[in-house]
């Protein structure tokens, strides 16, 4: 999707206020690289991780997270080779489990409710097999931790290759070219924020931030056993548009998870992107799911 050139003064004042809630910067070195994660609120209160997906960054919860720090201590991070996040030689699930582990052990937390987006839940899911106490409740958002073999399929020839890493001159330019993947439309003033904190600037010119060969080596699970082990409170959240939990990848996942119609959550008119696209419906959804 093209962003456009929809100035961030055209945003709403929830929007400025939430992402000029400046949040304290952290990193811990987990296997020998050094993994950056954001922290918003009181360390006293209730843990809460956000885990962005694929080729994504913490700056993706800018505008989120300060809306849940009434009862919550809200970090997120970035796995390696994204966001600003060292880069590896190899990346896996297993690799950014350690990450999840590494971030959790730094901020002392015993165990974290965990809201995790698209490849997120799929690693949050492994997470909770390799250390089964990480979480105490998990939160998939839009995530296909598990498929139909039909649907498997059909994505095999669909997998990420590695990237040409391409320069532009500036940073208008770069956030010009800036892709949601899937594609869809979002609000104009947090696609821009999300885009503008996506590239660095090096003596080349700006680059997305996210290691262009992270597809050489990442590997898909088959997540089917760790899925029906999961001992936390688990919940789904999913966009009523998305175009990866389809119905039929949604009744794949009730059935194998088992889970009741009071754990799915529809976030209605929402697509795969949904706290892009509807971030205030988002927020409410979320809070109340908290609550539960």
């Amino acid at each position: 999707m093209l962003i456009g050139k929809n100035p961030l003064n055209e945003a709403p004042e929830w929007f400025l206020k939430n992402i000029s809630d400046l949040p304290e910067v952290h990193s811990v070195s987990v296997n020998n690289s050094e993994v950056k994660y954001f922290q918003w609120g009181d360390k006293n209160k209730k843990p809460l991780l956000l885990l962005h997906g694929y080729n994504a960054h913490s700056h993706w919860w800018d505008h989120i997270a300060p809306s849940l720090t009434e009862n919550h201590c809200v970090v997120a991070l970035d796995f390696s080779g994204m966001g600003d996040s060292d880069r590896r030689g190899e990346y896996s699930q297993e690799v950014y489990a350690d990450d999840i582990k590494g971030v959790i052990d730094d901020m002392s937390w015993e165990s974290c409710t965990c809201i995790a987006h698209s490849m997120g839940g799929s690693v949050a899911t492994l997470a909770s097999s390799i250390y089964p106490t990480i979480f105490n409740h998990l939160i998939l958002l839009d995530s296909m931790v598990v498929i139909p073999p039909t649907v498997a399929e059909r994505m095999s020839s669909n997998r990420p290759s590695a990237r040409l890493a391409v320069a532009s001159p500036d940073l208008e330019t770069a956030i010009a070219r800036f892709r949601l993947m899937p594609s869809q439309p979002c609000k104009d003033y947090v696609l821009r924020h999300v885009a503008e904190t996506s590239y660095k600037e090096t003596s080349e010119g700006w680059y997305l931030k996210s290691d262009p060969l992270i597809p050489n080596s990442y590997k898909y699970n088959d997540l089917h056993d760790a899925f029906t082990k999961i001992s936390c409170s688990l919940d789904l959240i999913y966009g009523q548009a998305s175009q990866l939990v389809t119905p039929e990848v949604l009744e794949y996942m009730s059935y194998v998870g088992n889970l009741e119609e009071k754990n799915i959550h529809c976030l209605a008119g929402a697509m795969h992107h949904l706290f892009l696209d509807m971030p205030e419906e988002f927020v409410n959804l979320i809070i109340n799911v908290l609550k539960r």
